[in-house]
């Protein structure tokens, strides 16, 4: 089936496992491709063996889904998670009311919503396809992101996903034709097929209100952001259609919102909706954006991206002008790499931080300190990991964190782990501790306590474990209107500061006594700042912190100058000191002895500075009185919404097909006509895709059926034919492969999810088609296969790579021909392994190493040609690649295949052809060696060799699919076999 997960987050450190922005779009684009390049032919099948990102992770015990139904929407959940499916439904119905009216376009039939919790992160997704449905993650935004100015996390996460699924949805004229003769065709949503800047954009825009101080933009991360892209200089248009690596990370969320509140600004709000409106009626929608533009606006996106160029210098002149009255703190950089916040700690004496560059493996960091400026800091890796969410150190130097593990079910959960030995050692297993912090135990300093925060099903909670990490007892657990962001405990271990989010109001510092029989949280401040990030001083007195307090001196809140700066508290006298002032932002401060590093956002991306305490300063100084404000956000549950009856969930509802698309394959030998249709149930568990061609010249049928279950039962159904003529090109005999396999993948699973153990049977049929006008020059050949095949693999690749970056793919595969009746007897045993090393500078060296053995009389293994399999059943290859050489150059029982390859970065040039849906991603050359051989048992191998280079460009097609586009030359250096081969492909590397 087409699928494509829409995101709610751009690539930051709220999700360390994607860096994809909402609505990639991906597997939309890909079914569309697949037509424009290649017709039926890439609608066929390669594998069985792909996840289905959208299936909801497997049931674990006791999970019992259940629906109930609202006027728009069906609502799909576990028990336990009813309340939140009622509150969804609350701001759903509400949002749909506005929406719809704001767009005047309501799409035909109930959208389905499945709630989950099987992520340690916040996210949400939207997709169109093969109905309306939105996935919601019951984790809210805690803190160190874009996403912390909310009323109600449930709030920002529906509507920008309701956004997303009306706004796809329209379709009015020739599309909406189509729409009721095809069903929901990928060719029927025009407005799916847009620069993301305009998609992303809009659903930000609709989830804020200035007005009353919620949303992404309205808030000072965004301002900040756009502010340092001014100062930076401002992307052309042709920049902002395509975003894959540039910095900032999400930058089409960012520079869409401006957009649109520049167009509301300037022309009315109402000329958004005759724009979309007029846009909806496109059946080829890509070349007539400007066209609408004209009709609307008067003018087309180009001059008016001038026009919006002009309009954020004018917004943010007085903003920037303002901020460099005053020089920015001196600072020593530390780090200027990093692409999100980082997470950082400091055990008093030394400073530690997470290294994310996007281009290598993630490094767990140790700078020492130095009380000399002038002296570089010597800095240390310690540990390569991933997925990390948070870090602490002990003052004796033990190091303790949070990272998101792999799970063969799917689910994103996070655990505690300690360095140990240069390792690694797992402290919990499947307990969800997205956060941890060492404190002191006054009766035993051998035995620290560890305080972790767990956020389950949206209900924050502080758990006290021993070290080993055995629970002891919840110091506190909150309701699913408080959620808590940062936190610190102090050095006596007797109070825990934190920055909390409760119902109706922002973010706040607060402080817990732990030895309280039954510890309750104290406010410290109250206001409309974001405040985050807090520390003790050594002395237990102050606390630091970083807050978005904008002019000190007028504390006026909603000024042009506001940004994030760093702040102490005297918790006695209720004084708030200012300690930096800087033109991007400083937060994530860290004390290590009396100086202070902390995170500061720049026009190229995040530093790690530090604050010398010689330098630092009190800029300005103020009482908490004075801040004293508060959001007042509207109640929102007050009212509930009517539903039916919760029952138990059925997929038959969302399951049968919802579109087909005709197809059509021809030439001389054949006119081959039919249709392709696809579907899955509101929980992805159930997902097919099917193809049927009939061949009216030749009056025979073929296609293909693919289906899966859970992720883990996968069936492949399939036949094929190919057409050969004689020497006058006239049709001389037609080859049919018949072709049925079953799987079953991630039997057990081992490593996180590295090590995975699958089985399955393989049966095919080749053979002539008798006919009275064609030869049958082949005997037929069964060839039926059993095995079990076990994977490893710890690749990694990040945010700025050009290939897959670090680790080892290996596979081992048991296949026989004695289990089931077969042309073919013997076992056979195929191999492969490749490793990746990560070079400085965005380079790779390669290498893999493949082979099969064959006993007896296996079907024989072809060796030669360019085209690498790369997506194939799990089961049943039969054929190699070797550069350099014709396809089949060799055959046999026994084959084994080599290649080293050195990649390397050349240009990323990030740009599309204005608003034409074309553009280039990066440019990079691989210099490669290939060495193999293929023979028949009791013969001698004769090893081929060959070596070239490649040139491998991302061709950006429809806004949002990289296309891998390889040109390559190959020499194959055997003097009879070899020569000179020249290839374009479009496909991926090893």
């Amino acid at each position: 089936m087409t699928t494509l997960p829409l995101t709610l987050l751009p690539a930051d450190n709220q999700n360390p496992l994607a860096s994809q922005p909402f609505m990639c779009r991906k597997h939309l684009l890909a079914s569309v491709i697949s037509l424009l390049l290649a017709g039926p032919a890439m609608i066929l099948p390669t594998a069985v063996h792909a996840e289905n990102p959208m299936a909801v992770s497997p049931d674990l015990p006791g999970m019992e889904w259940q629906t109930f139904s609202s006027e728009h929407f069906y609502f799909h959940f576990i028990p336990a998670h009813k309340v939140h499916a009622e509150r969804a439904a609350v701001i759903a119905e509400r949002a749909w009311s506005e929406l719809t009216q704001d767009f005047n376009w309501t799409p035909k039939d109930r959208v389905h919503v499945v709630l989950t919790d099987d992520f340690d992160y916040s996210n949400g997704w939207a997709h169109p396809e093969p109905f309306n449905q939105i996935r919601l993650f019951l984790s809210p935004p805690d803190g160190n992101s874009t996403l912390e100015a909310y009323d109600d996390w449930l709030n920002l996460l529906i509507t920008h996903e309701l956004t997303h699924i009306i706004h796809v949805d329209m379709a009015r004229g020739i599309p909406a034709l189509v729409r009721k003769v095809l069903g929901r065709n990928p060719l029927t949503f025009p407005n799916a097929y847009t620069p993301g800047f305009m998609i992303e954009g809009l659903a930000v825009y609709k989830e804020t209100s200035a007005a009353q101080g919620y949303g992404r933009g309205q808030s000072t991360t965004y301002g900040m952001m756009m502010r340092m892209e001014v100062i930076n200089g401002i992307d052309d248009l042709s920049q902002a259609v395509v975003t894959l690596r540039d910095w900032p990370l999400g930058k089409h969320y960012l520079y869409g919102y401006y957009y649109w509140q520049f167009i509301a600004d300037t022309y009315g709000d109402d000329k958004i909706r005759d724009y979309l409106n007029e846009y909806s009626h496109n059946i080829i929608p890509f070349f007539f954006q400007n066209y609408e533009a004209r009709k609307v606006f008067g003018k087309s996106h180009e001059v008016l991206w001038q026009e919006f160029k002009v309009w954020l210098q004018q917004r943010f002149a007085p903003q920037i002008a303002e901020l460099q009255k005053t020089a920015d703190t001196h600072v020593q950089a530390i780090s200027n790499e990093g692409l999100s916040i980082d997470a950082a700690a400091s055990d008093g004496k030394n400073y530690y931080y997470l290294r994310e560059n996007g281009k290598d493996r993630n490094s767990l960091v140790k700078v020492r300190a130095t009380s000399n400026t002038s002296e570089n800091p010597v800095s240390e890796v310690l540990l390569q990991t991933t997925g990390m969410l948070s870090l602490d150190v002990s003052t004796q130097g033990d190091i303790a964190y949070t990272r998101i593990t792999d799970r063969a079910d799917l689910r994103g959960w996070s655990d505690i782990f300690i360095m140990r030995n240069g390792g690694e050692q797992r402290l919990t297993s499947n307990q969800r501790y997205r956060a941890v912090r060492w404190m002191p135990n006054a009766a035993d300093p051998q035995q620290p306590y560890l305080i972790a925060k767990r956020i389950q099903a949206g209900i924050s909670q502080l758990d006290m474990l021993d070290k080993n990490g055995q629970f002891i007892r919840t110091l506190w657990q909150g309701t699913l209107d408080d959620v808590l962001s940062d936190y610190a405990i102090s050095h006596d271990g007797k109070k825990i500061v934190a920055s909390i989010k409760r119902a109706q109001q922002g973010w706040n510092l607060e402080l817990l006594k732990t030895d309280d029989e039954q510890p309750r949280w104290q406010p410290l401040t109250n206001t409309r700042a974001n405040e985050g990030s807090p520390n003790f001083s050594h002395d237990d007195q102050h606390i630091i912190f970083s807050a978005d307090y904008s002019s000190i001196k007028g504390v006026d809140l909603t000024s042009a100058d506001a940004t994030y700066n760093i702040f102490s508290l005297n918790m006695t006298s209720g004084e708030v000191t200012q300690l930096t002032h800087v033109l991007g932002g400083a937060v994530q401060p860290v004390l290590v002895g009396e100086d202070i590093y902390f995170q500061s956002y720049q026009a190229r991306g995040f530093s790690h500075v530090r604050l010398p305490a010689a330098e630092r300063k009190p800029l300005a100084v103020l009482l908490l009185s004075e801040l004293q404000s508060q959001y007042d956000y509207a109640p929102l549950y007050n009212q509930p919404q009517t539903h039916s009856e919760a029952e138990e969930y059925s997929p038959w509802s969302s399951l049968m097909p919802q579109q087909w698309l005709p197809v059509y394959s021809g030439n001389e030998e054949h006119n081959a006509i039919g249709l392709s249709t696809s579907g899955q149930d509101a929980l992805g568990r159930h997902d097919y895709s099917s193809t049927l061609f009939v061949d009216t010249e030749n009056d025979i049928a073929s296609g293909n059926l693919m289906y899966s279950y859970n992720n883990q039962w996968q069936l492949l159904a399939q036949r094929k034919h190919s057409y050969y003529l004689d020497d006058n090109d006239r049709l001389q005999r037609i080859r049919r492969d018949d072709t049925v396999e079953l799987a079953r993948t991630n039997i057990v699973d081992f490593l996180e999810n590295k090590l995975q153990l699958s089985a399955g049977i393989n049966r095919s049929h080749e053979y002539d088609i008798p006919a009275d006008d064609l030869l049958r020059l082949e005997n037929s050949r069964h060839n039926s296969l059993v095995g079990a095949r076990l994977d490893f693999d710890n690749r990694e690749m990040y945010s700025q790579s050009i290939s897959v970056s670090w680790g080892t793919q290996a596979t081992l595969l048991w296949e026989s021909n004695d289990y089931l009746d077969s042309d073919y007897n013997g076992d056979i045993i195929n191999a492969s392994i490749s490793h990746f090393i990560d070079l400085p500078g965005n380079q790779v060296l390669a290498l893999h190493s493949s082979g099969a053995y064959g006993f007896e009389q296996p079907e024989p293994f072809e060796l030669g040609g360019e085209e690498g399999v790369l997506e194939q059943s799990l089961f049943g290859r039969d054929q190699w690649a070797l550069r350099g050489y014709q396809e089949n150059v060799q055959q046999g029982n026994r084959i084994q295949t080599n290649s080293l390859e050195y990649r390397f970065p050349l240009a990323n040039i990030e740009r599309g052809w204005n608003l034409l849906p074309i553009g280039l991603g990066s440019i990079n050359a691989n210099i490669f060696a290939d060495h193999g051989a293929a023979w028949q048992k009791g013969e001698r191998s004769h090893y081929l060799t060959s070596a070239g280079v490649e040139l491998m460009t991302e061709v950006v097609l429809l806004y949002g699919f990289a296309l891998p586009v390889r040109l390559g030359y190959a020499h194959g250096f055997d003097k009879y076999e070899g020569g000179d081969r020249t290839y374009l492909q479009v496909n991926y590397q090893f």
